[in-house]
């Protein structure tokens, strides 16, 4: 069994998505690896040009679990911009919920069946999660399929952008995250 930790570190932001002044940046998802399943939300960083920002100390370690050799965490993240306020008063209830729905999806294929996809499915259209989602600006999504092997520490480095010849809706973002395997 190999011990594999998944850490935010931080996003940096080369150009907001909001023309008039900082994006309020966001995850959402979810990763499935041995006996361990983690929902994902991160509360709002407001962020603009050119600035690299960390995560609370509270929502920085993604997942941690004891994984058998030969298999992966799998999953995944979409990123966001805020335009539609939520009641994050409710965040705990909320990551639950994720978690909840995470496992209702892998529940008849078990955490080595998984797709990433299915994760990454489950997470934002269960039983209307953060309901206004359609309302706020999807950034980026990635799916996620992490090794059991691999080097003790490594960092990963997941760039979203989007650009256009008129500049309205651009933006460009880096999110950097760590693996540790023991």
């Amino acid at each position: 069994m190999t011990n594999v930790k998944v850490e935010l570190i931080d996003v940096y932001c080369q150009d907001t998505e909001d023309v008039t002044g900082a994006d309020d940046f966001y995850l959402i998802g979810g990763l499935v690896g041995g006996q361990t399943t983690r929902g994902i939300l991160t509360t709002p960083i407001k962020i603009n040009d050119k600035q690299k920002k960390s995560f609370k100390p509270d929502q920085t370690v993604l997942f941690e679990g004891e994984i058998p050799q030969g298999q992966s965490v799998k999953g995944g993240l979409k990123a966001y911009d805020e335009d539609a306020a939520k009641d994050w008063a409710k965040y705990g209830e909320t990551v639950k919920k994720i978690s909840s729905a995470i496992s209702g999806a892998i529940a008849a294929t078990g955490p080595q069946g998984a797709v990433a996809g299915t994760i990454l499915s489950a997470v934002t259209t269960a039983g209307g999660i953060l309901a206004s989602l359609d309302k706020d600006d999807l950034l980026g999504s990635t799916e996620l399929d992490i090794s059991s092997t691999g080097p003790s520490h490594e960092e990963r480095a997941w760039k979203m952008s989007k650009k256009s010849g008129t500049g309205w809706s651009t933006w460009d973002y880096t999110l950097t995250y760590r693996i540790s395997r023991s």
